[in-house]
Formats: C-alpha cells, structure tokens, sequence
C-alpha cells in the first residue's frame, strides 16, 4: 500500500510506501520527500501521485520524473550528483577511474526496505548507462545543494556523450529486481 501524508512537524506531503518488514512480521513503511518517491520509486509513486486530490504541490515536475524513471530503467539508481573525494573510484558504465574532484553520479538500489549503494559513473557517461542524458532537473532536486556555476559545468559534461564500456563475459549483473525493488 502507497500513500501520502503530511508531515506535521514541517507541514509538508510525504511519500508512504508499505512492504513487508524485512527485521519482523508484519509490514514497515517506508517515507519519502516527494521527489525522491517521484525520483526513485516512479512505480510505486506514480498511482499515488494520480490519486491525490487536491495535486500535490509541484504536481507537473513530479509527474514528468515520473514518467522519465519509468520510461528510463536504470533512472531511479540516481541518488545524487557529488564531487568525487579520491581518485579511486571506477566509473560503471566505461569502467575508467573517476578523477578526485570530478562530478560523478552517485548510484543506488531500493532492496529489502533500503538503499544500498552501488557505485558511480561519470556524468559524461549518463547516456550510456541511463539511456538519457536529460538529468539536470533531476539532479538539482536530488542535490539541492548544487549551485548555479555547479549547474553550468553539469551541463557541459552532460553534452559529451561517453559510450559504454563493452560487455564482456564475467561482468557483474545486478540481479532483477523482485515486486517493491527498482531496476
């Protein structure tokens, strides 16, 4: 079950989605800002977002993230755009290290009632591995904390198109995802 209510302490909606409790019985809910549940949980959030009456408050925006995570598979494994702190990290879609002080794009996985990391790519690597390079917008909601000159660098590392790494026996695959996990 997936619903939305207000946060008393901040007067704000949030995004409730029921699964059963992976540390017990019964069911744990699980809450959401609504552009993370737009953003992560496009599946779930969707129908919620369709029932509300009166619309949620930025109701266009949500409903666009919507149908571009459900549109784009691997779209909900963007938990934020980050500088990256060491030269250590290797991207997951060219499999090149990521730069100290590089933008990366920071990925995750909803399994078992919470978020596991998963690794990063490269912004430039967006199209190859989301299938879309049309992020920004996203990016900036899920980082509020970027800035404008921030934003104005995003864009120009999402305009060069990095392709993928190519597939080669032994590569890790993710598993699918059961009903409440994002793919």
């Amino acid at each position: 079950m997936s619903r939305l209510r207000s946060e008393h302490r901040e007067g704000e909606l949030r995004f409730g989605e029921a699964l059963p409790n992976p540390f017990g019985e019964g069911d744990a809910t699980y809450w959401f800002h609504l552009a993370c549940g737009a953003c992560m949980r496009p599946e779930k959030f969707g129908p919620v977002l369709e029932a509300q009456a009166p619309p949620a408050p930025d109701a266009d925006w949500l409903k666009k993230a919507v149908e571009v995570g459900l549109a784009h598979r691997r779209l909900p494994r963007l938990a934020r755009v980050e500088r990256a702190p060491s030269g250590r990290a290797t991207c997951r879609s060219c499999r090149e290290v990521i730069e100290k002080g590089a933008f990366r794009i920071a990925l995750q996985m909803f399994e078992d009632g919470r978020f596991s990391p998963i690794g990063s790519i490269h912004v430039e690597c967006s199209q190859g591995y989301f299938d879309t390079k049309d992020i920004l917008d996203r990016m900036r909601k899920l980082t509020p904390s970027l800035t404008d000159a921030d934003a104005e660098e995003l864009t120009r590392l999402l305009a060069i198109a990095k392709p993928a790494a190519p597939k080669t026996e032994g590569d890790e695959k993710l598993p699918e995802q059961p009903e409440g996990g994002s793919s």
